[in-house]
Formats: structure tokens, C-alpha cells, sequence
């Protein structure tokens, strides 16, 4: 029984190293790098991942945490800034005000700008008490959407 536990254990381990592999910029396609860097030229410290067939980069532009997420082909498919709460927009901030009350009553985590061809949208985590929401807003400050989710 033992046995067949670890196995089950390295088995889902070894599958979530391989959804996600950090990788040498050697092993990034010319065609992404050449994309990246004409896209991010002035990016510091670029670490990459690659996700299933999805390149990411993680890297700096003077002191703010990026990532860009990039097609095989070199398509570029987002980019995620990392923002501290009071970075989010006016106009965010006063719906979340409303859906879950003044800003003691609930904390915001993790909020990130997310820019597609779509246009851009901010997600976030907000716990209120025992509570915790997956957050998107839009652009206009609109709550797109709400999902709890388990916290652990």
C-alpha cells in the first residue's frame, strides 16, 4: 500500500514539474526572444518558463515584476504587471468599496494588471473574514466577475 501511495505522490509531483519547467534562454524559440525583446527591450533579469507549449517570461523593468506569456509561434498573448493594492485604478477600487465595504472590512491580494489584444482587466484576491473572492475588473473599474475560492 505504501508503495503504490508514493507512487501516486511522485506520479502528480513529477506531472506539475512538467506543467511548468523553467527554461535557459537557449531553449527559448528565436522567434519568441526575437518577439520579446522587440516588444520588452529594455526588460532586466528575464527568467523563462515554459507551460505546456506556452513560453513565459519573467523580468524587471526598473523596479516593477512582469511576465509575458508567448506562443510557440512567437505570438505574444498577455502581460501581467504586478501592482501593490493602491496601484489599482480609482475607479476599481470604488467598486470593490461597494461590493464588500469600506477598505478595513477586506484586503486585496496579489492584484495584477493583465493586458491582452482584448484589452486590460486587473485580477486579484480579496478575503473578507473567512471569505476568499477571485476578482476581475475591468478596465472601467467594473467588477467582471466574482469566484470564491478556497484560500488553502
Amino acid at each position: 500500500m505504501k508503495r503504490i501511495l508514493l507512487l501516486i505522490v511522485f506520479s502528480v509531483s513529477l506531472s506539475y514539474t512538467i506543467v511548468a519547467q523553467k527554461i535557459s534562454s537557449t531553449d527559448v524559440p528565436t522567434v519568441v526572444a526575437e518577439t520579446f525583446k522587440s516588444k520588452f527591450s529594455i526588460a532586466e533579469k528575464v527568467n523563462w518558463n515554459l507551460d505546456y507549449d506556452k513560453y513565459k517570461a519573467e523580468f524587471k523593468v526598473s523596479k516593477s515584476q512582469y511576465s509575458a506569456t508567448f506562443d510557440k509561434d512567437g505570438k505574444w498573448l498577455k502581460t501581467e504587471t504586478y501592482l501593490k493594492p493602491s496601484d489599482l485604478p480609482k475607479l476599481a477600487k470604488e467598486n470593490l468599496t461597494k461590493e464588500f465595504g469600506e477598505l478595513s472590512d477586506y484586503k486585496i491580494e496579489d492584484p495584477e494588471k493583465v493586458e491582452t489584444n482584448d484589452g486590460i482587466k486587473y485580477e486579484m484576491e480579496v478575503r473578507k473574514g473567512e471569505l476568499t473572492y477571485r476578482i476581475v475588473v475591468s478596465e472601467k473599474g467594473e467588477i467582471i466577475s466574482k469566484e470564491e475560492i478556497d484560500p488553502n
